[in-house]
């Protein structure tokens, strides 16, 4: 079951700080597989992006061939082709930093941050430097201690594949790890950067959920025996279950270790995928009112992890810059992004009953949101390219595949006092002030409706939200 992003323009919300970005002297990048625009056009595609208009004029797609989340944009609507510059556009650490109230590098804990991909990256830790210096954050190597990349037994890095099929897969999961590991290196820049790479089972044509989610519960069992404080994961699964006791479910939980993830780009416009993957849990869940259209297989599914009640379900936001310096932020739900319920889970940890209420007394699956728009989206640096020899370079990324890794990293450096804490459990018990209140855009009610979901399940709203959950990041929470 995978899902895809829908449309992107909405209302302007609150007034967030912000930042100033590190600009350079540009010249775009151009080869026939990616964008060659004249160099004039770097204030109009910041303009774009300060007025959250960039996909207006360009396009977007979802780089995994199942599952992840990381959204790219394209040169323009309709098309595959990555935008490519050898300046960043996007939004920057820096910008972030200010966006959400965090203070100068050196402050919060100094945790471990574990993220886990697929495939083999073989560039990922010269990207990472790439990224680093350019917005300034102090240096995170291997030779430096700063980052670890393991395969999921904690052995050597995967080795990268040979046939074309690999190479291609690779070079799109490249994308998701680059982003995983930037979106990270903004949030915390002190951290420990740990990367648990799986096999790439994607690039054999024929993924299968089960087995992996066998292979990212072994990867988080790797990570926390070696040392994580957090851990994120951007991919979601539709698996075929109405508990919680499958193994690889169980090998998920650890207490002071949360796992972060991603709620999936689900939109309005997927009401029809949505219906047919909860319809089976909401015609049986108690207090659930109105049951929705049964699918014709009578089957249950639930998106794992995010939905199981030791996650931390990660939404999206639409975050915009309002003025050319990026000093000011405008930050709303992501437009026609909707939460879910979990009606064959219970309630995720620390849960309140008035939360789960919207579920009928199950799983309200999105705990915390950030950045997740690439209308104006963050800045990635990637070029890991073995199929295609054409390096993506600076790239303007999104998707729910940016909003977790943030967001566990802002929780390990905001997390001094966490131990033995369940899921999303200290998110729930922390002050109102460790969050933004996202409360404009978000889904429509009428899917909310359809399915028999309390309305705040879609839209955002004053508290707790199923597109944005407690709200997005402000300062470092202390929880």
């Amino acid at each position: 079951m995978s899902f895809h992003t829908g449309r992107f323009r909405g209302r302007q919300g609150l007034v967030l700080a912000g930042a100033i970005p590190v600009l350079t002297v540009m010249a775009l990048a151009g080869t026939p597989a990616q964008a060659s625009p004249d160099a004039r056009d770097l204030a109009n595609l910041q303009a774009q992006v300060r007025n959250g208009t960039l996909l207006g004029t360009h396009g977007v797609r979802t780089m995994c061939a199942s599952g992840c989340h990381a959204d790219v944009v394209t040169t323009s609507p309709g098309s595959d082709a990555v935008l490519s510059t050898t300046t960043p556009v996007g939004l920057g650490a820096t910008d972030l930093a200010r966006a959400y109230s965090l203070p100068p590098a050196s402050v919060g804990t100094k945790g471990t941050i574990a993220l886990i991909s697929a495939g083999a990256n073989t560039h990922l830790e010269s990207d990472l430097a790439t990224y680093r210096k350019q917005y300034g954050l102090p240096a995170c190597t291997t030779a430096n201690g700063c980052l670890k990349i393991t395969d999921f037994h904690g052995g050597p890095p995967v080795t990268p594949g040979t046939t074309d099929e690999f190479k291609e897969s690779e070079e799109h999961w490249a994308v998701e790890t680059s982003l995983d590991v930037d979106m990270a290196s903004a949030a915390c820049p002190d951290c420990r950067i740990m990367v648990v790479q799986t096999p790439d089972i994607d690039a054999t044509g024929e993924p299968d959920p089960d087995g992996k989610a066998v292979d990212y519960a072994t990867a988080y069992q790797t990570a926390v025996r070696l040392g994580a404080n957090a851990v994120s994961l951007s991919d979601i699964l539709g698996l075929e279950s109405s508990t919680v006791d499958a193994t690889y479910s169980k090998a998920v939980f650890h207490p002071g270790v949360p796992l972060f993830a991603s709620i999936g780009d689900v939109s309005s416009d997927d009401s029809a995928a949505k219906t047919k993957a909860n319809a089976a849990g909401a015609a049986g869940a108690a207090g659930a009112a109105g049951a929705a259209n049964k699918p014709a297989d009578d089957k249950t599914f639930y998106t794992w992890p995010a939905d199981l009640p030791w996650a931390v379900g990660v939404g999206g936001t639409s975050l915009k810059p309002v003025d050319a310096a990026r000093t000011q932020f405008t930050e709303k739900a992501w437009h026609n992004l909707t939460g879910e319920c979990a009606l064959t889970m219970p309630p995720g940890a620390g849960q309140p009953a008035s939360i789960a209420a919207n579920c009928g007394g199950h799983r309200a699956s999105t705990d915390v949101s950030a950045i997740a728009d690439p209308a104006s989206g963050p800045a990635v640096y990637d070029t890991y390219a073995p199929f295609t020899g054409k390096p993506q370079n600076w790239i303007v990324s999104g998707g729910t595949s940016a909003s977790s890794p943030f967001t566990a990293a802002w929780y390990v450096r905001g997390s001094g006092h966490t131990v033995g804490a369940v899921g999303p459990s200290a998110l729930y018990h922390a002050p109102a002030s460790a969050f933004h209140d996202v409360t404009t855009d978000g889904g429509s009610p009428d899917t909310c409706q359809k399915l028999g979901w309390g309305a705040k399940v879609c839209q955002a709203g004053p508290g707790w939200d199923g597109p944005t959950g407690l709200g997005s990041p402000h300062g470092l929470g202390k929880f």
